[in-house]
């Protein structure tokens, strides 16, 4: 090879390897760009991120077996703020220009602040971003509280001075000046002011404590604000402000604009509390158990009746829209608006109550006037405290409740109001802590009553069954006393009796005599198995909580309440005083209600508050439940009892017959007035009335009974009020009023 050649070769291969070297080189840094390098030269203007927020559902509406409102959802504007991670500066500043803005409409945010913290009363009324005057500042609350408050980890986290050793701790020592408050919040923790020294002040006094007042919002709800979700300044936002903030979103960054759906309970609610129930704050045991159907631990749920028995169906569905926040270039906090909705929410579904208003409404008017008519009356020399009652009124063949009037009785519209009415968390905090009168109490399915004469139709319907009497021979006679089972007993009439008194008339006298013969003839296991049949003593199955089983009496239920062998005996005495309806017997009037729907109609229903639940298409999802069961009472004897029942009806000597006579519809019915005892252990009766209508096919059974009143014949108005209302019947009697005489059982 020649030199020539040679050297030709090696400048080839050296060409040729440095060609190979500059590919690979190009290869590897394109392969570096690729999978790990930086592409600044492709960055855009902006950049952002995308999260996600719920959308509220509205709760179902609830309303009356007519379809009248009573708790309804109405759709409000709601402000919330996302954390952009903004200085504390930005975010000093940010505040206020939200809440000069805020104020230009006219609006407000939540303060929770003020609770503890805020201006002398006479200041409260002036503007705080109109007054450039310095300020002074009170507690709202006793020193213990406000030392809790300022010594809260989760909040200010401030130490007793004698707890202060370093001189760190003791900068940040509780105050319990306010006004020195006011200076450890606007220079050492919110940090309002950055300059303490030099005296000079970035804001007044008025904006200081306006943007104090937000921190202190966010402080309260740091984990949420932290954490990237939503939190709540303003509610009832009005529509102007919305559509400002919706449209200059990029000055407010953070700022959000939802739709929020509120719990209103109508005005005619405050007639059907009880039954219709509220909502409130989920309470940590709830959470535990709802959590995982998607409840969050700031959700609203049904407390008591039918708010709280519908929870499943009540709840709307929460739905999904996408949050984005972008960065603007050389922006140091992004600008956050709603991106595009990803699942809509769902609401609710109507439930529809049984409850009929228009009988509610009469019904508890009628209650409440009957009540202050007995309060400071005289009865049997005792002046009558008459502290509550009810009403219950059943569909004889459904058991739909038609009506739950109860006194005294509350308005539902308080537990959601109380958190912005001073007057309104007073009153539901006498609801909560009232245990004498217990307001919030369900009387109508909850309270039992000692059921007097009324339980003389059960003693009658059980003598008739088993054959101690028969609708053809019947007829007793009443001395005035006599002697049953080693015990003389009395009638009212005691010294003349009634003579002969066949079962009708009976009914109408409500002769004890003659209850006293025919239920020692029958026996009280029949009398109790009677009664047990009638659903009395039993729980009533409803579809709301709080119901009472009541006591039923019967030699086993002795044995259970007396704790002594010789008490456990059953005597003819206990049967005497079971057959009209005293000793053990103790019912509530719903149970009363059905019972006498049963020996009524011949079938026992099982009473029911909801009548059904409607999607919101308007679909029925849940249609009426109606059980009943046939009792198999010999329509004969059924026939005995209406005979007696309507005969009092007509019974002149009495109120319940001068109501009734000239009713154009056939009612059957039963007063008692039954000895009790009340909290302080002192003789009383309750003043108790049922009754059914029309007679011969019934179609409405009215109880009602009153702690602490007269003879069961002076509530007759009651019923009579109802029946109007419910036939459509102008009353030609007037209220009763006044009494101050006996006249007549």
């Amino acid at each position: 090879m020649t030199r020539k050649s040679f050297f030709s070769g090696g400048r080839f291969a050296l060409l040729a390897g440095l060609i190979a070297l500059v590919l690979f080189l190009i290869l590897v840094r394109t392969s570096i760009l690729q999978l790990f390098g930086s592409q600044d030269s492709f960055v855009p203007e902006t950049v952002g991120g995308t999260s996600e927020i719920y959308l509220s559902a509205p709760r179902g509406d609830i309303v009356d077996r007519n379809g009248l409102p009573l708790a309804v959802s109405d759709a409000v504007n709601r402000v919330e703020l996302v954390s952009t991670q903004m200085t504390n500066e930005q975010l000093n500043r940010f505040l206020l220009d939200l809440a000069l803005l805020f104020d230009e409409f006219g609006a407000s945010f939540n303060s929770p602040l003020l609770a503890y913290f805020d201006l002398p009363a006479n200041s409260r009324d002036s503007n705080l971003l109109e007054n450039d005057e310095s300020l002074s500042f009170v507690f709202r609350k006793t020193y213990d509280q406000i030392l809790d408050w300022q010594t809260d980890k989760d909040l200010f986290n401030m130490l007793e001075a004698d707890k202060a050793k370093t001189e760190r701790q003791k900068r940040r020592v509780v105050r319990d000046n306010p006004d020195d408050f006011f200076d450890y919040l606007l220079y050492d923790y919110f940090v309002i002011e950055p300059d303490r020294s030099s005296g000079s002040r970035l804001y007044s006094d008025g904006e200081a404590f306006t943007i104090m007042q937000l921190r202190y919002l966010i402080l309260e709800n740091n984990w949420l604000y932290i954490s990237g979700q939503p939190l709540v300044l303003a509610d009832h936002v009005p529509e102007a402000l919305s559509a400002r903030l919706i449209e200059q979103n990029y000055r407010y960054p953070g700022i959000q604009v939802t739709r929020h759906y509120e719990r209103r309970y109508t005005d005619d609610s405050r007639y059907v509390g009880h039954a219709l129930g509220y909502v409130g704050s989920i309470s940590s045991l709830e959470y535990s158990r709802l959590k995982g159907q998607g409840y969050s631990i700031h959700d609203l749920v049904g407390k008591t009746g039918v708010e709280q028995a519908a929870e499943r169906y009540l709840r709307g569905e929460s739905g999904t829209a996408t949050l984005e926040s972008w960065y603007g270039e050389g922006a140091s906090s992004p600008v956050t608006f709603p991106g595009e909705t990803s699942l809509l929410p769902v609401s609710g579904n109507e439930v529809k109550m049984t409850i009929d208003m228009n009988l509610q409404k009469v019904a508890a008017d009628e209650l409440e006037r009957k009540i202050m008519e007995y309060r400071g009356s005289l009865h049997r020399e005792r002046v009558l405290e008459a502290p509550g009652g009810c009403v219950i009124v059943l569909d004889a063949k459904t058991g739909a409740v038609l009506v739950n009037a109860n006194y005294p009785s509350y308005d539902p519209a308080d537990f959601l109001s109380q958190s912005k009415d001073p007057d309104a968390a007073a009153r539901v905090m006498d609801l909560l802590t009232d245990t004498e009168t217990r307001p919030l109490l369900n009387r109508g399915i909850a309270e039992t009553y000692t059921p007097g004469s009324t339980f003389k139709p059960i003693t009658g319907i059980a003598a008739l069954e088993y054959g101690a009497i028969s609708p053809y021979n019947n007829v007793l006679t009443c001395r005035g006393s006599q002697e049953i089972g080693g015990f003389q007993w009395y009638c009212y009439l005691r010294y003349t009796g009634h003579g002969d008194l066949d079962f009708s008339r009976a009914m109408v006298t409500s002769c004890n005599l003659y209850f006293f013969q025919i239920a020692v003839e029958t026996g009280i296991d029949q009398i109790s198995e009677m009664a047990q049949r009638l659903g009395l003593g039993e729980m009533p199955g409803l579809d709301i909580a709080g119901e009472a089983a009541g006591v039923r009496p019967s030699r086993e239920v002795k044995k259970q309440l007396n704790a002594l062998p010789e008490d456990q005996t059953w005597f003819i005495a206990d049967t005497c005083q079971t057959s009209i309806g005293q000793f053990y017997n103790s019912y509530s009037m719903l149970q009363m209600a059905r019972a006498v729907a049963g020996y009524a109609t011949n079938y026992l229903p099982t009473p029911h508050f909801i009548q059904e639940i409607t999607s919101p298409d308007g679909s029925v999802l849940i249609p009426e439940k109606i059980e009943r069961v046939s009792l198999g009472l010999d329509p004969v004897n059924m026939a005995a009892m209406r005979e007696g029942m309507v005969a009092l009806s007509k019974e002149r000597s009495n109120r319940t017959g001068v109501l009734f006579h000239d009713f154009p519809i056939a009612v059957a019915c039963k007063t008692g007035t039954a000895e009790a005892y009340n909290d302080k252990m002192e003789a009383i009766s309750n003043s108790v009335f049922v009754c059914y209508a029309p007679a011969d096919d019934p179609e409405i059974v009215i109880a009602h009974a009153i702690s602490d009143g007269p003879f069961g014949e002076y509530s007759a108005d009651i019923s009579y009020r109802i029946l109007c209302e419910y036939f459509g019947i102008e009353p030609t009697h007037d209220r009763m009023g006044s009494y101050d005489e006996y006249r007549g059982r």
